[in-house]
């Protein structure tokens, strides 16, 4: 049996990819953008098959043809692509989701793992501290259509019996990143500088975004698809990352002491402002999947830079 990652060409789904064939195992990657960077290393240890999420028969086709019992659905679109073209992602997250679902019912695949995000919560909350039962009312499109996602899974899990379960990532950050969003800033200030290039931080200094490195994030995903059912007692969790979380400045600093010479500025765009105001105060509690999934991150501020610089000089051709 076999695992299919949607997205599975995009940035974490790749990461997540790199970690399972590492492990000896042979992933499906779906996804409707081709293979590319790191992955065109590894193309002899995993199957690749190019389709849309707006396709129910390709991915019941897709399923039955690898017969795949574990389905990380990743893909869809985020957060500034998803504000631009408020209608592409109705059909690409809230429809995609569907059809993974559906797809998963029709050919009974075991379990779903959901790729959700902390962008479902938004402003009004009336602490900043947020855990797995906190009003979820997001004004962004994006936030919508990833709540439209968890409520999905956990009807189909009620009334189908699907093992489904998700985590609500923060900003994911590693090197290789290549879709603009909101919060693509806590990678891109590093990346750029090893690259040599100057890099505008389009946010304000002392904005703060809750963020997990790429190597947690993968973790996460495993360890909770691998955690006996018994256990998962929440189906959708919280995942904090890096606590607390740190400013733009505070990483700046980081990586000017890092990487001598690093030409970092700031230059605000109020609409992204304006999307980072909504989770920037948040306090993630992820105390549930601490004690259901034993859930614990690895990766401080300090330790994701030393590493996000060791892995791209090392693995430099993948991301340049």
């Amino acid at each position: 049996m076999a695992v299919l990652i949607t997205g599975g060409t995009g940035f974490l789904g790749s990461n997540l990819a790199r970690s399972l064939i590492a492990e000896g195992e042979r992933p499906v990657l779906f996804d409707i953008a081709p293979v590319r960077g790191m992955l065109r290393d590894f193309e002899s240890k995993f199957d690749y098959v190019q389709g849309s999420l707006s396709h129910l028969p390709v991915l019941i086709n897709c399923l039955r043809e690898y017969r795949v019992d574990r389905v990380f659905h990743l893909g869809g679109m985020l957060s500034l692509s998803s504000e631009a073209n408020p209608w592409a992602a109705f059909e690409a997250n809230i429809v995609g989701t569907y059809h993974v679902l559906e797809a998963c019912r029709i050919v009974r695949v075991k379990q779903v793992v959901y790729g959700s995000t902390i962008a479902t919560y938004s402003d009004d909350i009336p602490t900043h501290v947020v855990n797995d039962q906190t009003l979820q009312r997001p004004s962004s499109m994006y936030g919508l259509t990833k709540v439209s996602g968890e409520l999905l899974g956990r009807f189909y899990a009620r009334k189908f019996g699907l093992d489904f379960r998700g985590i609500r990532l923060p900003s994911v950050v590693g090197p290789g990143a290549k879709t603009e969003h909101m919060s693509i800033y806590n990678a891109w200030a590093i990346e750029e500088p090893l690259k040599g290039n100057p890099y505008e931080l389009r946010c304000e200094p002392e904005t703060k975004c809750p963020v997990i490195y790429f190597k947690d994030a993968v973790n996460a995903l495993r360890l909770l698809a691998q955690t006996d059912r018994s256990r998962v007692c929440t189906m959708i969790y919280n995942v904090a990352g890096i606590v607390p979380p740190f400013s733009a400045n505070e990483l700046v600093s980081v990586v000017r002491s890092r990487i001598p010479g690093a030409r970092l500025t700031f230059n605000p765009d109020p609409k992204i402002v304006t999307l980072l105001r909504e989770i920037g105060r948040l306090a993630i509690d992820d105390s549930l999947a601490q004690s259901e999934w034993d859930w614990q991150p690895t990766y401080s501020l300090d330790a994701m830079v030393d590493d996000f610089i060791m892995e791209f000089r090392e693995n430099r051709p993948w991301y340049v």
